[in-house]
């Protein structure tokens, strides 16, 4: 956690600011804030919460500045303050300059601009905590240092990349995946791209499978139904879909072009990333012919670039997709009859 100048860490400042658009690390710097000032205390006696909004200003000065009991220090945090701190700035720059004994503020906000006498004096009392989003190419960087820290594990960076482009990029749902790498590796101190194909990409896989093996059944109903709960249960899914779809399309047509070169059963496993299940495999491998999956990239490819492009949402893309594909499959088999 950032804290500007304060030189003794054992000590909080009076005053802090959490600042920035990752909500993630605006979690983890307030949690680290109350645990610090806090300790063991009993929270229902020792810490105020308001919301920015609708504050004011003299409960929250009386907060602070209220003996605390059965603790050292009250801890009073304002969220989503940028109100707030409109509103009251000449007050709270006059607080920082005689902050509370007993009392230490929190001011949970979007932006807090360094040009400001209040930034620069909640900096000169060390209080600063910026939480800005990390940028894409970082964030296997980030990866790697928080499963370092936060876990005590080592964490590949061929691993990271991968769980990135599994997962995406919300640093909350890597840091809850990196969570269950390190109860899955026991004692290891390492995680490999064994491990998060193992855990993560399997789960992957397996929703990703069940829209495209409705897909090939030509169960239209059904895939659009899975595709729904996807969407439904991660909001980050949209933007991941087609890398999603065609990364599993281009892993059949590659197995599909080994099975007929003559690979087994266990390196066709290998390649689909199935092991120890060769009926799943031939299952995988017989629902799609190499001109449909051929047929299946081109129009992968051509919903990016309308989604690239603003033509068509991705979410729109894809359920056009399976009703193509489902209404051309259903068309084949009404074809044979």
């Amino acid at each position: 956690m950032a804290t500007g100048k304060k030189k003794d860490t054992a000590v909080p400042a009076p005053v802090y600011a959490v600042f920035g658009h990752e909500a993630f690390l605006k979690r983890q710097g307030l949690a680290r804030i109350t645990d610090q000032v806090l300790g063991k205390a009993d929270r229902a006696l020792s810490l105020s919460e308001y919301e920015g909004p609708s504050a004011e200003l003299a409960p929250v000065m009386d907060d602070l500045r209220t003996l605390p009991f059965l603790a050292e220090r009250r801890l009073v945090i304002v969220r989503e303050a940028d109100t707030f701190i409109t509103r009251f700035r000449t007050d709270l720059e006059e607080y920082a300059d005689h902050p509370s004994a007993t009392g230490v503020l929190v001011l949970e906000c979007k932006s807090l601009a360094a040009n400001t006498r209040l930034y620069k004096k909640i900096a000169a009392l060390g209080g600063l905590v910026p939480c800005e989003a990390v940028k894409a190419n970082a964030i296997g960087g980030w990866l790697v240092a928080r499963c370092r820290d936060g876990y005590g594990l080592q964490l590949d960076s061929a691993a990271a990349s991968l769980l990135v482009h599994l997962v995406g990029n919300d640093l909350g749902l890597l840091d809850g995946e990196l969570w269950k790498l390190s109860l899955y590796v026991g004692e290891r101190k390492r995680i490999t791209t064994a491990d998060v194909e193992a855990l993560v990409g399997h789960q992957r896989e397996e929703e990703i499978w069940g829209i495209m093996s409705a897909m090939a059944a030509g169960d239209e109903s059904r895939a659009l139904t899975l595709w729904e709960q996807v969407w439904q249960t991660d909001k980050a899914a949209e933007a991941r879909a087609v890398a999603g779809i065609a990364y599993k399309v281009r892993q059949l047509l590659n197995a599909k072009k080994a099975q007929e070169a003559g690979a087994s059963i266990n390196e066709l496993g290998k390649m689909l990333m199935i092991w120890g299940n060769p009926q799943r495999v031939q299952a995988e491998l017989s629902a799609f012919s190499a001109p449909q999956l051929e047929r299946m990239l081109c129009q992968l490819l051509e919903a990016d670039v309308a989604a690239k492009s603003g033509g068509a949402s991705v979410q729109s893309s894809i359920e056009a997709l399976i009703v193509n594909v489902c209404r051309a499959k259903r068309a084949r088999q009404v074809a044979g009859r």
